[in-house]
């Protein structure tokens, strides 16, 4: 094992990990911690290194050197960026034509945190920037602090002890370096054991462009670069740096190698007849100058703004993509985490998309953070070759580089987009998905009557609703039959929903079989009163009418109202915009005082009732009223954005207006207090927020399962499946036995 080299150690212990934990799987889940101690070990030296380095580095320099270096940084790395911003616009056109809704997200009703710059860029206090690893924070102190040491006379007294301080240091994180093997096995054992397939292979769009921007940029357009303006040889540069690289995808940090990358750059820099130690120590100042900046690993993860965009059926236009980039831009000076959300809000995208990329990122962090380190690598190498004078473009081998590399492209667009159309076809829309989820209450007999006709079995003196429904052994409960996603039909004619769910678990509750009953629209207060429904459990607003006429229950969910509109009516983007109009329409089923309040905000609205859907989605030419949009709750009008992919959500006010659901039920003291207990014990012990976020939120409820191995479902059902195995197994436990005994 003396001959094999770290790289090749390295390899192999990522190799061996990965094979463990697809053959044991969640068996050897333990070695992760093993992987976060190797990692915390690393990243121990990595802030110090960084701040001695810098203080170091700058107080010997002198001011007009300092100034050279930070042009020749700033240069490249807009060069740089710049080159991510073309691959940004070119990609997403690998998308095919694919269409999907969007399941509701709270984050409609939640203010977005703002990006605090202050607290990232400038250390206020910088021993709690230490302490919180904002690294960013701590450069700049490190800068300040190197700048007030430049114009000391006598600096060398307190520079001589931070270099020797510096080299031990380093030379601790060598030591830990020659255990890497043994963490990056354990890494990868405990990553593939906890892997989720099925998440997986939504994302499939995003993982295959995202790993080939980043195999593209990484092993062409950046070693292009670097053979175009400096003397060092490509092959050279990844024959030094494989084993940092390899290190840095296997634990998704470049911070944690970031001495050893430094070590690797000079040795790059030693290639070279003429290099000097003055090059050599401007790699201790560039490379941590340039690690808070953003970097094209960290760029290129935004594609997942396009994907999500058109995974949610709201595909970017061309004239969305000047706002794309330059939200990008800004948006990458931070941790992708806090970021994307930004940039998703910025372009009206589904928020809820984020869990998806949050899902990806145990693979993508560490494809990401290899791209970040080559990035780092070339920006120094272009650099110091600047700063050295050893900077040359070469015209041929940029003609050479641009015709590759446009080819590449060009291949790369047409090929995934032939291929993630034929793969998107096994992939199922947000209209799919709804339609295949299954209710989760335990299913009770039940009948679905034609018509609403009274009770014919009618309460007798004295008895309560509660009691009759005992007596009967039925339960009848209202619902609108086109009201998804609380109460609908699927694509199989099942009546399904939120509000059918949760029919099922009060009728369990209660021992009972289930009639439901279709209501007429404008007809409920009618058939509470005429004794058709016991409970109504379709997406029910409280109203002052509802609540003078009628006994409702407590709320059992909130919503926020809002609006669907068309896509194309981009009046609706603001409230300023919305004002401006002379008059614009507003539909709405039922609650007329409901949508009275909330067209009052605009001032310029006039609300209209409807009594079927259609009124509203298909609109003609030749109507006598022309509908801008409809009126219901942010959790429908969700839903019909999956089901009309042509119409949005909206709610152009500058604050949300919020309602409850609640339950009409027929007038009865004790079954209102039933009622109302009932839904305190099914919020306590969360059916109703299960319920909720399949139907609402499109995150179909399934029974943990342990992840996939070779080891518990290929070696272990074949050994049990195998007659003579299981009977050779018990005689041997037989024999034991006997032989204790």
């Amino acid at each position: 094992m003396k001959n094999i080299s770290l790289s090749t150690k390295v390899l192999i212990g990522v190799l061996a990990g990965t094979g463990l934990g697809f053959f044991f799987g969640e068996h050897v889940a333990w070695l992760s911690v093993v992987g976060d101690i190797f990692i915390g070990l690393l990243q121990m030296t990595v802030l110090p290194y960084i701040m001695i380095s810098l203080i170091v580095n700058i107080g010997r320099l002198s001011m007009e050197k300092a100034k050279r270096l930070i042009k020749y940084g700033l240069i490249f790395l807009s060069m740089l960026l710049g080159i991510g911003l073309i691959a940004l616009f070119v990609l997403p056109f690998s998308f095919p034509n694919w269409g999907s809704g969007s399941f509701y997200s709270n984050d409609f009703v939640q203010e977005a945190v703002p990006f605090d710059i202050v607290k990232l860029y400038v250390p206020a206090n910088p021993f709690a920037s230490m302490s919180n690893n904002v690294v960013p924070a701590v450069v700049l102190f490190s800068i300040f602090i190197g700048l007030g040491v430049m114009k000391l006379p006598n600096k060398e007294v307190l520079l001589k002890p931070l270099d020797v301080m510096n080299t031990a240091l380093n030379q601790v994180n060598k030591m830990i370096v020659k255990i890497t093997p043994i963490g990056v096995f354990s890494i990868a054992a405990g990553v593939v054991s906890s892997l989720s397939w099925a998440d997986l292979s939504r994302l499939q769009g995003y993982l295959l462009i995202y790993l080939v921007a980043v195999i593209i940029m990484t092993f062409i357009v950046l070693p292009y670069v670097i053979s175009i303006f400096t003397p060092y040889s490509t092959r050279t540069v990844f024959k030094i740096t494989r084993s940092t690289l390899i290190t840095i995808f296997a634990t998704g940090k470049i911070i944690v190698v970031f001495p050893q990358l430094i070590e690797d750059i000079k040795k790059i820099i030693e290639t070279e007849e003429g290099s000097c130690d003055e090059a050599k120590s401007e790699i201790d100042i560039i490379m941590p100058l340039a690690y808070p900046f953003p970097n094209l690993g960290t760029f290129m993860i935004f594609i997942f703004v396009p994907f999500a965009a058109w995974y949610s059926g709201h595909a970017l236009g061309f004239s969305d993509y000047p706002l794309f980039l330059s939200t990008t831009f800004l948006s990458s000076f931070v941790a992708p985490i806090t970021g994307l959300p930004f940039a998703l809000d910025v372009l009206d995208i589904p928020k809820e998309t984020f869990n998806l990329f949050v899902v990806s990122t145990v693979l993508t962090d560490r494809i990401r953070v290899v791209l970040g380190a080559f990035h780092l690598i070339t920006l120094t190498l272009l650099s110091i070759s600047a700063s050295q004078g050893f900077l040359k473009f070469k015209k041929a081998k940029f003609i050479q580089g641009l015709i590759v590399v446009t080819l590449t492209f060009a291949v790369t667009v047409f090929g995934m987009n032939k291929l993630l159309s034929e793969n998107m076809k096994s992939i199922p829309t947000n209209a799919e998905i709804i339609n295949q989820f299954k209710l989760i209450s335990p299913q009770q007999e039940f009948v679905i009557l034609d018509k609403a006709v009274r009770n014919p079995n009618w309460r007798r003196k004295n008895e309560s609703t509660l009691n009759r429904i005992k007596r009967r052994g039925i339960i009848r409960i209202g619902f609108y039959e086109s009201a998804m996603p609380f109460t609908f039909y699927n694509v199989d004619s099942n009546l399904v929903g939120m509000g059918v769910d949760l029919a099922h678990q009060l009728a369990s509750d209660l021992e009972v079989t289930i009639e439901f009953v279709p209501i007429n629209r404008g007809k409920l207060i009618k058939g509470i009163k005429k004794d058709y429904f016991d409970i109504v459990m379709s997406d029910i607003f409280t109203s002052t009418i509802y609540a003078q006429e009628i006994e409702l229950s407590k709320p059992y969910m909130n919503v926020s109202l809002a609006m669907v509109a068309k896509k194309s009516d981009s009046y609706f983007d603001s409230y300023n915009s919305l004002i401006e109009l002379d008059s614009f329409s507003i539909c709405y089923f039922e609650r007329k005082e409901v949508a009275q309040d909330y067209a009052a905000s605009f001032g310029n609205a006039e609300v209209y009732p409807i009594t079927h859907l259609k009124q509203f989605f298909d609109q003609v030419a030749s109507d006598s009223i022309r509908f801008d949009a409809y009126l219901t709750s942010a959790e429908r009008a969700s839903a019909l954005t999956i089901q009309y992919s042509g119409y949005r959500v909206v709610n152009p006010l500058p604050y949300h207006i919020n309602n409850a659901l609640v339950f009409p039920i027929a007038h009865s003291v004790i079954w209102k207090k039933y009622i109302d207990n009932w839904i305190d014990f099914r919020v306590q012990d969360g059916t109703i927020n299960r319920i909720y976020s399949q139907w609402i939120l499109g995150q179909e409820y399934k029974k943990k399962k342990r992840a996939w191995s070779i080891y518990d479902d290929v070696i272990m059902p074949k050994y049990f499946n195998n007659n003579t195995g299981v009977n050779e197994h018990l005689d041997t436990i037989s024999l034991l036995k006997d032989s204790i005994k």
